[in-house]
């Protein structure tokens, strides 16, 4: 039986379990770790595998013109499809910086935009933190730096948006992709679909960050 495709789990029963287990450990918008082990699973040959939970940001740029930027994702989930600037919180000797932090430093080191640009910026929190994302359950490749997770372990992520409203037209700014980003896009919310998109829910905060 297959349960990963491309590094991801595919397996609707475990992933409903994994699911069941992040919303179940109530760690609130700002978690206080950058990873929390779920415990194990057992696989459909009986293998045990740690469980991690790790946890994300991501950054809703927008302008007064209609428009916000994605990026092209250089590694799964939806590796070569568009998502939003994002990436997880970072932990250094046992501090973790705050969502709002890693979705900025995320914007800037997938998208190029700079720091004086975000500072004028208009920054909101979308909601609250999601843990719900079936869609978002990996075995590692390798090890996740700074974090317990090991190479072979399984990890879902979950993640908190961040709003931030550009005065004029991001056509203006200076973008360039790094990072995980193989390009960056300037685009008009106007007509986006969910299939272009690499993880299903970035178009849910995108509609979240319009309304």
């Amino acid at each position: 039986m297959d349960i990963l495709r491309d590094h991801m789990l595919i397996l609707p029963d475990l992933q409903t379990e994994i699911v069941s287990r992040c919303l179940a450990g109530n760690f609130g918008d700002e978690p206080s770790q950058g990873a929390h082990s779920l415990g194990t699973i057992t696989l459909p040959d009986g293998a045990r595998k740690p469980i991690w939970l790790c946890h994300a940001a991501d950054a809703v740029l927008l302008d007064d013109c209609g428009q916000t930027v994605l990026i092209t994702r250089l590694h799964n989930p939806g590796r070569g499809k568009q998502a939003l600037p994002g990436g997880l919180l970072d932990e250094v000797e046992g501090q973790v910086e705050s969502s709002r932090a890693a979705a900025l430093r995320e914007a800037m080191e997938e998208t190029g935009i700079g720091a004086d640009v975000l500072a004028r910026a208009e920054i909101t929190q979308l909601g609250h933190r999601r843990y719900a994302r079936p869609f978002d359950i990996r075995c590692a490749w390798k090890g996740l730096i700074g974090l317990p997770v090991l190479k072979g372990d399984f990890f879902t992520v979950s993640t908190l948006g961040f709003r931030i409203k550009i005065a004029g037209d991001l056509r203006d700014v200076a973008l360039l992709a790094g990072d995980d980003a193989t390009a960056v896009h300037v685009v008009s919310v106007t007509g986006l679909t969910s299939e272009q998109f690499a993880v299903p829910d970035h178009i849910e905060m995108i509609h979240e960050a319009l309304a």
